[in-house]
């Protein structure tokens, strides 16, 4: 069949994909614990499980080169080897899971009266591009508003993607007023119809025009992922040879795929797609073939297909190679188009073919039937286990519900676990050894009546009043429900990703000293570079600055805005960039008491940039974790320029760890597991805080710890030495003595999370603790949450702790707050 572009025609290619799939981790964890559910419960919640993957410009690419020519407008056929595949409707929704029914009139009129248009858009004059509606998602306080706006957040970066600036089709806003309607809809039809798109970009006599040295612009709209997907089902070698494919029938089935490659080698894949499926004779499926399971989907039987003309060429061509694919193609059910019968040249060739269809088709019976079976004992499995997790079967007055300690946790999903095996040892003894460690530390704990001095001044901290800290015993700790998903490197920031270098396949050759150097390779197949700027030529970490928060609202400086490229040193002294305090004075000068700005931690109205910059009051737990959080998203964009061997926790840490301890003690070991597995099972694993990074990965652990009502001083927890350095700015607020007691939880807990979920011969004797001498000391009394940030941040870049002067202080402050407000600190 006949290429749409010749072999020797074809150009370089210079593409951009506008596919945003870090979005979906930014919706969902943008989101509260009951909307989270709402959201993994609508027809968009199984993104969640492509959140992490990476697309490939290359294959995606190579797919679109090799389209053939065909009477059919609705459907696409590429050429692999001698071999051709179909991608339609039918494939794309097996991929996506997505549905793909009849589609509705759409009104934009109607989305004119829509209640996000009235509140959020009311000045939009009838429209609303990309980038406004990723703003307002951002700035929206009412979750109700912001679970709307994040489906329709799914539909404008992830299934019908385009340039940030494009308008958004106001019917949209209409249809998600009604949740049940816009979950019924067909979604899955209108994204294949864009995705189908990308094809076509290719096909006009445009590309001719272009010489071979010169590259064709062009980009990846809809839902680019769904090609590389059916690439892996289509050409199983491809998927095997390239991806990684999860265990087990997933469905849809891009849930089944691991792919984390950010540089592929296009020369490889064109190679493999031309060369190696003929030498090794590699399977090409013509069409995807649901499964019984697959076929008893919603998504499947609710679909109507597109109407086409026939085509003799491909549709003949359905029964060519019937024989050599049917082992691993077998048809499970049928078709929409009814199966044509297959041409033999005699009677007994018939009958030959019909007993070996009969004998696939009791085999395919066979394998559904078991694999039914399976499936459905590990269904009730699972559905076990949620109701486990969940705390459904727990009793009434359970781990962490005491009236005494006052801790309280909100349902949750949790990873399972599974108990150490312990040879050897008596099972009336197991689990001693461990004990002896608590009954020794009750045994030599020491009741120090020792008052705290209290720091006098102005603050504020909740309704604890003067700046101070809630006593840990009575604090409520709310822990969100997540998925088992971790936010990868710059997840929470988008940006147009830059246009990626792509190459055209199967050029003439050309000599070395006609051809650039990066263009000579063994064969003839020109070399396909770079498909994203993640890695740059001086280390890991120097891409492009993306734009903040604060170049996405409306009070921006573009014209002040500073920009670092290529950023070798972290310079913590750096001046503060004049455009965000620019932003922030603003919008504090038109802020009321009531408005807030939604943070990545929290929600912070004016009060919260107040207390930042006036130096006569205390940082509270929301001002530390949020500095916290952007020093662990800085330490991901510059990995060169930060340490990667430990992780930086939050303040609700040794609240938790406290109160474990505490329910251990009083109520015995078995709480105390389930305080493990509920709670500090996340922080160990890297789940929690947001941008955390597992235990096992690490050497040390950096929190900030705050004695109750007084001062907040910076923990260091060697891992390896089992030494926990305690960094604090003002040593007389807290005696020797008293600090012990307060390290305790600390000192006996973290070996033992270390132990069993980390390394099973790490031992649970208790860590030692000692406060570092000869630190700055603060001139101020309410600069200690300011000091702890300071210290674990130039712990991070390795710096000398005795450059944290309290004469930074005032600048530091005003840095953080205007850089905490724009979402972004500086390098």
């Amino acid at each position: 069949m006949e290429y749409f572009i010749d072999v020797e025609e074809r150009v370089r290619g210079k593409i951009s994909n506008r596919c945003k799939l870090e979005i979906i981790n930014e919706v969902y964890y943008g989101l509260d614990s009951k909307h989270q559910q709402k959201f993994t419960d609508s027809c968009f919640g199984h993104l969640l499980s492509v959140a992490e993957m990476k697309i490939s410009l290359q294959i995606i690419h190579q797919c679109i080169v090799r389209a053939v020519r065909t009477l059919k407008e609705n459907e696409v056929w590429c050429k692999f080897g001698n071999k051709i595949a179909r991608f339609g409707l039918e494939e794309f929704v097996l991929i996506t899971g997505l549905k793909a029914g009849e589609l509705e009139s759409e009104d934009e009129n109607l989305g004119l009266q829509s209640d996000l248009i009235q509140k959020y858009f009311k000045k939009s004059k009838g429209k609303v591009v990309r980038k406004q509606l990723l703003i307002a998602f951002r700035r929206c306080g009412n979750q109700a508003d912001k679970f709307k706006m994040g489906l329709l957040l799914m539909l404008a970066y992830v299934l019908l993607s385009a340039e940030e600036n494009t308008s958004l089709n106001l019917w949209w806003f209409h249809v998600v007023d009604n949740f049940d309607r816009f979950n019924s809809y067909a979604w899955g039809k209108r994204s294949y119809e864009y995705t189908r798109g990308i094809f076509n970009q290719i096909k006009g006599e445009t590309v001719k025009k272009y010489e071979r040295n010169e590259r064709y612009p062009y980009n990846f709209h809809g839902f680019p992922l769904a090609i590389m997907i059916w690439a892996f089902e289509a050409i199983p070698g491809l998927g095997k040879q390239f991806a990684h494919r999860l265990e087990g029938d997933r469905i849809p089935r891009m849930s089944g795929w691991d792919f984390q490659q950010t540089k592929l080698d296009g020369e490889t894949v064109s190679k493999f797609l031309d060369t190696d499926i003929q030498i090794m004779q590699l399977m090409v499926k013509r069409t995807l073939v649901p499964s019984q399971e697959e076929a008893e989907e919603e998504f499947y039987q609710g679909m109507t297909p597109l109407d086409d003309v026939e085509d003799s060429r491909v549709d003949k061509s359905l029964d060519e190679d019937g024989i050599e694919e049917s082992e691993e193609d077998e048809p499970s059910v049928p078709m929409h188009q009814p199966p044509r019968d297959r041409p033999s040249s005699s009677q007994d060739n018939n009958i030959v073919e019909v007993v070996r269809q009969e004998m696939r088709e009791l085999e395919s019976r066979l394998v559904r039937v078991i694999n039914g079976r399976c499936d459905h004992i590990e269904a009730k499995l699972d559905r076990l286990l949620k109701l486990v997790g969940s705390g459904a079967s727990q009793p009434q007055g359970g781990e962490f519900q005491s009236d005494k300690s006052g801790f309280h946790s909100e349902t949750r999903r949790f990873h399972t676990y599974s108990p150490q095996h312990e040879d050897n040892i008596p099972e009336e003894n197991k689990g001693r050894e461990e004990d002896c460690v608590f009954e020794a530390a009750v045994e030599k704990s020491v009741n120090v009546e020792e008052q705290v001095t209290p720091i006098q001044g102005e603050g504020r901290r909740g309704s604890t009043g003067q700046g101070m800290l809630s006593n840990p015993s009575t604090a409520i700790v709310v822990y969100r429900e997540m998925p088992r998903i971790l936010i990868p490197d710059s997840k929470h920031r988008l940006g147009e990703q830059e246009p990626v270098d792509v190459v055209m396949s199967n050029q003439p050759e050309q000599s070395a000293e006609s051809c650039p150097k990066d263009q000579v390779g063994e064969s003839s197949t020109i070399l396909l570079e770079d498909e994203t700027d993640e890695e740059s030529p001086k280390g890991r970490g120097q891409r492009k600055r993306r734009k903040g928060k604060a170049l996405r609202t409306p009070w921006t400086n573009p014209l002040k805005r500073r920009k670092f490229k290529n950023v070798t040193v972290y310079d913590p002294f750096r001046e503060v960039d004049p455009a965000k305090v620019s932003d922030l004075k603003e919008w504090m000068e038109k802020a009321s008491p009531r408005d807030a700005v939604a943070l990545a931690i929290c929600d912070a109205g004016r009060t919260f940039f107040e207390d930042l910059h006036d130096q006569s009051r205390w940082l509270t737990g929301d001002h530390v974790d949020s500095a916290l959080f952007h020093i662990r998203e800085r330490a991901v964009k510059y990995a060169n320029l930060f340490r990667q061997d430990c992780a930086v926790l939050d303040s609700n840490f040794w609240q938790i760890v406290e109160n474990a301890f505490e329910d251990r003690l009083n109520t015995g070991r078995k709480n105390s597991d389930d305080a493990f597995k509920k709670m500090l099972v996340d922080y160990v694993e890297g789940a929690a805080p947001v941008l955390g990074k597992p235990w096992k990965t690490c050497r040390y652990l950096y929190l900030p710890y705050c004695v109750p009502n007084s001062h907040w001083f910076a923990v260091e927890i060697d891992l390896q030495e089992r030494q926990i350095h305690i960094f604090d700015s003002l040593t007389s607020m807290v005696r020797e003595a008293k600090l012990g007691n307060y390290m305790k939880p600390l000192k006996v807990v973290v070996p033992r999370l270390m132990k069993k979920y980390v390394n099973d011969n790490y031992s649970t004797s208790m860590f030692t603790h000692h406060r570092s001498k000869k630190l700055p000391v603060q001139d101020n009394g309410s600069d200690c949450g300011l000091f702890t940030v300071k210290f674990i941040e130039f712990s991070l870049a390795s710096l000398d702790l005795n450059l944290v002067q309290p004469k930074h202080m005032l600048m530091w402050r005003q840095k953080m707050a205007a850089e905490i407000f724009a979402g972004e600190f500086d390098p």
